[in-house]
């Protein structure tokens, strides 16, 4: 089975970019379509999500129809993900139908400190990165934290599809001194907000229910003063990308560290429930999130 994943993911990467476009993502959205019929565990998780974001007094085609479309979205980030490798500048640009605030990006490179980025799993969020390393013309590292994935040959494969766009990822069960050090070095980190598989983050209000939310952006902003951006990109029907990054989030910096990552944190919860609320469909997040929803599971 390993096997037959690793020719899986070598085939997709050879393929997907010699498919035309418009065919590409019409194929993986029937994909998603196939994803979102087999996969019962997680479009459950999916619908408690999407309960939590527009209410649980909705007919239940309206969280089918989110749902499904939910999915057709990811499935469309896996042809972005299987074909990036092969965008050059000119065509990671050809898939912005707009891009704003890459000024905040300038203006807080040119600080020195490195950028604590932050975003999350929204729209086709990987766009974010991709788009940075491009507009920096790779001359900042951009370092991102991921579960490691198995087998560990697809892992590799993906580590290196990612090199050639000018993101390193790293595994995020040894990315604690990596991340420090290359955040001292003057790189620019991106980093999930919306979902904490350490359970270390502190659990915070949102979508009025407490959620447990990963504060790694936000202690390591505080630390090392390092400007704290978020960045949120929504997937068009054009299939084109709609990127806004924030004005650097404004930190409360008292010396007490926990309570102020656990005030940032809320701070990032505000700005994901007003994207999140707007385009739920976008929010493409298959686990569990509330604490609720994750104590049931566990039953």
């Amino acid at each position: 089975m390993e096997t037959l994943t690793v020719w899986g993911y070598r085939f997709a990467i050879w393929l997907a970019p010699r498919l035309p476009q418009q065919f590409g993502f019409w194929l993986f959205a029937r994909l998603g379509d196939l994803a979102y019929l087999l996969n019962r565990a997680g479009r459950a998780n999916y619908i408690k999500n999407l309960k939590h974001v527009i209410g649980r007094d909705k007919p239940q085609n309206e969280y089918n129809r989110i749902a499904r479309r939910a999915y057709q979205n990811s499935l469309k980030n896996y042809f972005d993900l299987f074909r990036g490798h092969a965008l050059d500048e000119q065509g990671v640009y050809a898939q912005l139908e707009s891009a704003q605030g890459l000024e905040y990006l300038d203006q807080a490179i040119a600080l020195g400190k490195g950028i604590a980025g932050g975003s999350a799993h929204f729209g086709n969020f990987n766009m974010f990165v991709h788009l940075t390393a491009v507009h920096l013309h790779k001359q900042h590292e951009v370092v991102v934290p991921v579960e490691r994935l198995k087998p560990e040959a697809v892992f590799e494969i993906v580590t290196r599809q990612r090199a050639a766009q000018g993101i390193e990822l790293v595994p995020s069960d040894t990315a604690g001194r990596v991340l420090l050090k290359k955040l001292r070095a003057g790189a620019i980190l991106g980093l999930a907000i919306d979902l904490d598989p350490t359970r270390t983050g502190p659990v915070v209000n949102f979508f009025d229910a407490p959620a447990q939310l990963p504060d790694g952006a936000a202690v390591l902003a505080l630390k090392f003063n390092a400007p704290l951006i978020l960045a949120f990109n929504r997937r068009l029907d054009n299939n084109k990308c709609a990127v806004v990054i924030e004005p650097p989030l404004e930190l409360e910096r008292t010396g007490d560290l926990q309570a102020d990552s656990r005030a940032a944190v809320e701070k990032i919860a505000r700005r994901m429930e007003f994207w999140i609320r707007q385009y739920p469909e976008q929010w493409i997040l298959f686990s569990p999130v509330w604490q609720e929803d994750i104590d049931e599971t566990r039953q």
